[in-house]
């Protein structure tokens, strides 16, 4: 009985460090420590998630909604103030199975070995497609193979690609720049696609990785008085959740 503004919010509160497609085991758990809006107030909101821990495989990811003093951004950190983003999300997709990985393959329409050069994330077509990072977009239109494709490019020689999409968020076009999370496209099945997907690439210097296993910058560290006030407010709510002190 989640509230579903609460699911959206985790979803993406994870999504730069968990694969949601790995099956659970035993012993693996999720705590979610939320707000409660005032059903009387009519301009309340929706609910935040103020923590969420979640345990997969014996490993736990602790993280802190927290406001930094200086620029006002909302974020979520680690115990040691570390931002919970990375510089590129590796899954440009809420929900999605992965239905071809990186590497090698004969191709399913064109019957010859190539290398498949990125991940292809199988969902129900018009699902929302989100930019991997902050960026500018170099390309949005029909590419060959790829259909309707759209290229980002990011700090650093990164570049991002998302293709077979049934159309395009509005306003997205070459030279106009993007933020994380934003939606820039919808899944469709265009150019040489067997059914609905997106298939995502990240490129380093012009050279394709494997998004699941390529080592991403992460985000944010904070430090002085931001990191005190941080401080402050994780002992605040793990002492409300009855948590001993993560000094």
């Amino acid at each position: 009985q989640v509230p579903a503004p609460l699911i959206d919010q985790l979803v993406h509160v994870f999504a730069y460090d968990v694969d949601y497609t790995t099956r659970i085991s035993p012993g693996d758990s999720m705590e979610i420590f939320h707000s409660i809006p005032d059903a009387s107030d009519s301009e309340a909101g929706a609910p935040d998630v103020l923590f969420a821990s979640l345990t997969l495989g014996g490993v736990t990811k602790r993280l802190y909604r927290f406001r930094s003093p200086d620029d006002n951004v909302v974020d979520y950190y680690d115990e040691a103030g570390k931002s919970a983003k990375k510089f590129l999300m590796r899954k440009p997709v809420s929900v999605a199975r992965i239905s071809s990985p990186f590497g090698w393959r004969v191709h399913p329409l064109l019957g010859y070995r190539r290398l498949h050069a990125g991940v292809d994330y199988a969902t129900t077509r018009g699902t929302p497609i989100f930019a991997a990072g902050n960026g500018i977009v170099e390309k949005a239109g029909p590419s060959s193979g790829f259909g309707n494709l759209i290229e980002l490019r990011h700090l650093n020689g990164y570049e991002t690609l998302y293709g077979h999409q049934q159309g395009f968020a509005k306003g997205i076009k070459p030279g106009v720049r993007v933020h994380q999370g934003q939606i820039i496209g919808y899944v469709g099945s265009t150019g040489l696609s067997t059914g609905p997907h997106v298939h995502f690439e990240i490129r380093v210097n012009g050279q394709p990785v494997d998004p699941l296993r390529i080592r991403l910058p992460r985000g944010r560290v904070l430090e002085g008085d931001a990191l005190k006030t941080f401080e402050q407010e994780r002992a605040r709510i793990d002492d409300l959740l009855g948590n001993p002190s993560s000094n």
